[in-house]
């Protein structure tokens, strides 16, 4: 009767699928978001010409100071990117190489003949090859039980009607499913280990990771500017009445 199995991933191959599609499904949007703009430079007169304002002339006078940190600071921010994205291409082609175990049975291949081979060649075949692997002449007893399963499945009419329906002699197997999680993982010698990551990942890294972002932000409107600055803005342009404001419909 069939059934379905689920198992662990013996070899890593599913999970490096899986750690693939996850290492790229972050690596995208963040190399989109965070990647350096390049800022076109115009020529503008010096400050000391235009800029009439003391706190106007320090803000630019500091972020001209800071210009060089910024540069080393994207500079580092594109080594960074570059290397993860040479990482993800390494991780495919390697994934691209590891073999999905999925084997067909084919009692032709195990009794080394023809598909086109006739009953008495199959008998041929069979007797030549028991007696080569027979466990009382020194042969393998799973090879020898594997030889005599092949001849039943293509001498057999139940055996053979079940082969080439289900593709197994014994009739419908065991659904088998893959988990993409490594056997280790879920041993229980490593549970402990385990739960320390997920709980420093997902107690601890994470909500430390958007604590951060939302300060952030928070100070920041539309078109990425400072709520501070608004508020100064409208704060001068209210309580100054000689400046005509012109609205524009």
């Amino acid at each position: 009767m069939a059934g379905m199995k689920f198992e662990y991933d013996e070899n890593g191959g599913k999970f490096y699928y899986f750690f693939l599609s996850f290492y790229a499904l972050i690596l995208v949007p963040t190399t989109y978001w965070l990647w350096p703009k390049s800022e076109k430079r115009k020529s503008t007169p010096h400050p000391e010409d235009t800029l009439n304002f003391a706190p106007c002339r320090y803000k630019h006078q500091l972020l001209h100071a800071n210009e060089p940190s910024r540069r080393r600071r994207a500079t580092l921010t594109k080594i960074g990117f570059l290397l993860a994205w040479i990482i993800f291409l390494v991780l495919a082609y390697r994934v691209s190489l590891i073999e999905i175990e999925h084997k067909e049975y084919d009692p032709f291949a195990v009794l080394d003949i023809d598909r086109e081979a006739t009953v008495s060649e199959i008998k041929r075949a069979y007797r030549e090859l028991s007696k080569k692997h027979h466990p009382d002449r020194g042969g393998d007893p799973e090879q020898f039980k594997e030889i005599a399963k092949a001849y039943k499945t293509l001498t057999d009419e139940e055996a053979k009607g079940n082969w080439q329906k289900y593709g197994n002699p014994d009739g419908p197997g065991v659904t088998r499913f893959g988990i993409a999680l490594p056997k280790w993982l879920v041993d229980h010698q490593n549970s402990i280990f385990v739960l320390l990551i997920y709980t420093g990942v997902f107690m601890i890294v994470l909500p430390v990771i958007v604590c951060v972002w939302w300060q952030k932000s928070a100070r920041y409107a539309g078109d990425h500017i400072l709520i501070d600055t608004i508020h100064l803005y409208w704060v001068f342009l209210s309580k100054t009445s000689s400046i005509i404001i012109k609205r524009m419909f």
